[in-house]
């Protein structure tokens, strides 16, 4: 039971049109102050307009946008792994059909201006409803200026398929992607296909979990089917999440959390010097070297130039950055998958926050399954995520953990779905609306991994 975005020249040059539009989708660019109704790269979903709205009227929005997802995004679910003979012959369908479209001149680009909503008309909602058809968003040919249910349904539909969040209009972010041309959308596809057919060796594991990173997405993975998936949070685009493959080799109920040199010169010591409350509010100890005792923080000098060199250590809890269960798999970059406090973030459609680990939604389930073959039962993990005591258990068999990144994939029923290339990694030789800033207010104060 489950726990309850010369002729390499011009190719080079549309990749960077496709990276400017994740970025534009991802909010990375522009900083404003809380308020100024500009993007804020820490809070993809920030509302882009200055006026304010009552909490009756966001609370009646919320409702509305979920609605139209819930009725919408259960015919865009995943239903095989993303690295899978099914997910090619996918792929290779959706570049066929991608071919015909820009055989046949591709669809209009749609003029930069006003956010567009319910109840609107022009001759942008126009070209809309052509490229909406034209992608198979939106059925037959009328091609009303209005924008009505219909057309809001098209645009949905177009929403999900792309990683945006269901907005119920036509955004900043949407504006973005629908504006990438039918050229670079095949080149995407082209790209993700070479990508998937570079994997397919890791398909021979028995057992193995892959994280597609711009996706946001985990997927266990067991005798060629899927036996899991979850929301993950990834690194933002300054901290990327690294391409690994490693093994999974042991589970960690209630870990510690050895806070790495970069975050704590970065975000952790900047934090005590402007918060000294919060080195013991969240529960850290100090040390001098990793060989001397803890000192007392009442005793430290935060502005001393020492303090960038001092190791820290977070006690274990529900309060710790690493949650109640942190999921080790040794490698280069010391990247794992963890747990989180922060569970509010699960809920937005792009999810690059961390500083290059990966969270888990379902990390008591991922658990369980790592450890099932060890009798490790649903009952049994639960019960050691509840009583706060330290436990690592050993893996019998290590598993194969794969950090993979593919910004675009298509579904058995030939639907093409593409995810913001949040790392600029879709360029030639780079493989080689309302406010919701309480939820990401809360990682903006938080030091995590």
């Amino acid at each position: 039971m489950p726990f309850k975005g010369s002729a390499r020249q011009q190719l080079a040059t549309g990749f960077v049109a496709v990276a400017v539009t994740a970025a534009v989708l991802l909010d990375v660019i522009l900083v404003a102050p809380a308020g100024a109704g500009i993007f804020d790269p820490l809070n993809p979903f920030g509302s882009v307009t200055s006026g304010s709205i009552s909490p009756e009227e966001k609370a009646r929005r919320e409702q509305a946008r979920n609605e139209l997802y819930d009725r919408l995004s259960p015919g865009y679910h995943m239903t095989v792994p993303f690295v899978s003979e099914a997910s090619v012959a996918a792929l290779q369908k959706g570049i066929e059909d991608y071919r015909r479209i820009v055989a046949a001149g591709g669809w209009p680009a749609i003029a930069a201006g006003n956010t567009l909503r319910p109840g609107d008309t022009g001759s942008d909602i126009v070209a809309i409803r052509r490229q909406l058809a034209i992608t198979g968003d939106l059925s037959g040919g009328r091609m009303s200026p209005t924008f009505d249910t219909e057309f809001q349904d098209g645009l949905a539909r177009f929403q999900i398929r792309n990683g945006l969040r269901v907005s119920g209009f036509v955004d900043s972010r949407t504006l973005a992607a629908l504006n990438v041309s039918a050229p670079e959308r095949l080149k995407q596809l082209e790209t993700n296909l070479g990508r998937v057919k570079s994997l397919m060796k890791i398909t021979q594991a028995p057992r193995y979990v892959l994280v597609n990173v711009p996706a946001f997405t985990l997927q266990a993975i067991e005798g060629g089917n899927l036996a899991l998936e979850s929301n993950v949070v990834v690194g933002k685009p300054a901290r990327a999440t690294p391409a690994v493959s490693a093994r999974i080799v042991e589970v960690n109920f209630y870990p510690t959390w050895t806070v790495p040199e970069t975050i704590a010169q970065q975000d952790l010591i900047p934090k005590i010097r402007k918060d000294p409350s919060y080195f013991a509010n969240e529960h850290f100890s100090v040390m001098s070297s990793w060989k001397s005792p803890p000192l007392n923080p009442a005793t430290v000098d935060w502005n001393s130039p020492e303090v960038v060199s001092y190791k820290f250590v977070q006690d274990p809890g529900t309060f710790n950055a690493l949650g109640v269960v942190r999921i080790n798999m040794p490698n280069k970059y010391s990247v794992y998958m963890h747990d989180t406090p922060l569970k509010q973030l699960f809920s937005q459609s792009a999810r690059a926050f961390s500083s290059g680990c990966v969270r888990v939604e379902k990390v008591l389930d991922l658990a369980a399954w790592l450890l099932g073959p060890q009798k490790w039962t649903t009952e049994k993990v639960q019960a050691a995520a509840g009583d706060g005591q330290r436990v690592n258990v050993m893996l019998t068999n290590s598993v194969p953990v794969h950090f993979v990144y593919l910004t675009a994939f298509v579904l058995d029923n030939g639907t093409v779905q593409f995810r913001p290339d949040i790392y600029g990694r879709d360029a030639p030789g780079a493989d080689e609306a309302d406010d919701q800033g309480g939820v990401v207010a809360q990682q903006r104060s938080a030091v995590t991994p």
